[in-house]
């Protein structure tokens, strides 16, 4: 994912009011409250593969308390929560972006927010070298922003990438080398916890009218739903919706619409895009299931109730032209075949993916 320029813009314009580097922020009313942490504060331990960035006159081998930020590469290979401390307290972050000038194949810019945007990072990598699959920051600034405090800037050192396995000796038993890692989609904005809605009055009337004008072909808006629809929180400026859109025999769909934090009588009907080659524009997000942390969203349409056939969408929330949020189509899969076979639909035959 490339970097917003606004967003970068604004971001770079922050930073240079927020001063020269320094040790540590001091616990002062108007001032970030960054600590470091050591290898024990974190929890899971060090993965091989992480991001990890620790304060540039100390040495987390040797120093009980070096790092300022942490990531290990989970799951499927993304990358995060990532962790860092302010106060006492421990705050999980997740990427929004990363871009900016190349260095030695390694983006140069990262930015990472709590789910609720109180709090973000943003990482300017000056200088790195690449050592087997393992980047060596030599020089690099993170600047913490947090609401209502003055934003905080770090020297920092630091690794991405992953570290080769240590060399067996000569006289061990020679042992398989571990597979690649296999890197994952980006995500996307982050989205807030669901809320469900008891009835559909509760939804913005705004959010209906854009799904009954604009995908009445696909969507029964106005018919017999099980459910009143869902909201979530992205930020201070945007909420995203779930209006129930059709409710069939063994699986549903719904239409989403971004309106205003609170709702003020503008929406936005997010289309999902479909992969290239195929026109027209799809309002239904099937069985949809948002993974909000990382700003996916999911959708799996069975083609009969086994659900041994049918397509699997993935996308991502994202900023788009004009200070609004949009789709974008991560990866499509497609089991046409309805042989009685059954299998996870992550699992199904890929068609067509942008990562």
């Amino acid at each position: 994912m490339k970097i917003n320029l606004a967003l970068s813009a604004a971001y770079i314009l922050v930073l240079s009011l927020a001063g020269g580097n320094m040790a540590l922020a001091a616990d002062d009313d108007i001032k970030v409250s960054l600590k470091l942490f050591g290898k024990e504060d974190i929890e899971q331990g060090i993965d091989r593969c992480r991001f990890s960035l620790w304060q540039d006159d100390r040495d987390p081998e040797t120093d009980r308390y070096a790092f300022l930020f942490h990531a290990n590469a989970i799951n499927d290979g993304y990358q995060g929560p990532a962790r860092i401390k302010v106060g006492e307290t421990v705050h999980a972050l997740y990427q929004l972006a990363k871009g900016g000038e190349s260095i030695n194949g390694l983006s140069s810019h990262y930015l990472y927010a709590t789910e609720d945007r109180e709090i973000r990072v943003h990482v300017e990598i000056g200088d790195a070298g690449l050592s087997g699959e393992l980047y060596r920051i030599k020089d690099a600034d993170m600047t913490v922003i947090q609401k209502g405090k003055v934003p905080f800037v770090a020297s920092a050192k630091g690794h991405l990438g992953c570290l080769q396995p240590r060399t067996q000796s000569a006289k061990a038993t020679p042992v398989r080398e571990p597979e690649t890692r296999v890197p994952g989609p980006p995500n996307g904005i982050p989205i807030g916890r669901q809320t469900i809605l008891d009835d559909m009055s509760q939804l913005p009337p705004e959010a209906v009218q854009l799904v009954r004008e604009n995908a009445g072909d696909e969507c029964d808006v106005d018919g017999f739903h099980a459910w009143g629809g869902a909201r979530y929180v992205i930020n201070d400026y945007y909420l995203l919706w779930e209006v129930p859109c059709i409710s069939a025999a063994y699986q549903a769909a719904t239409a989403l619409v971004i309106t205003q934090n609170p709702p003020q009588g503008w929406g936005n009907l997010l289309t999902l895009p479909n992969p290239p080659g195929e026109n027209g524009e799809i309002y239904q997000a099937m069985n949809a299931d948002i993974l909000g942390p990382k700003g996916f969203i999911r959708t799996t349409s069975l083609n009969r109730g086994v659900g041994d056939c049918g397509s699997y969408r993935v996308h991502r929330l994202i900023d788009a032209p004009g200070e609004v949020l949009e789709l974008e189509l991560l990866e499509f899969r497609e089991k046409s075949d309805c042989d009685g076979i059954e299998m996870a639909p992550k699992d199904w035959p890929l068609i067509f993916q942008a990562y």
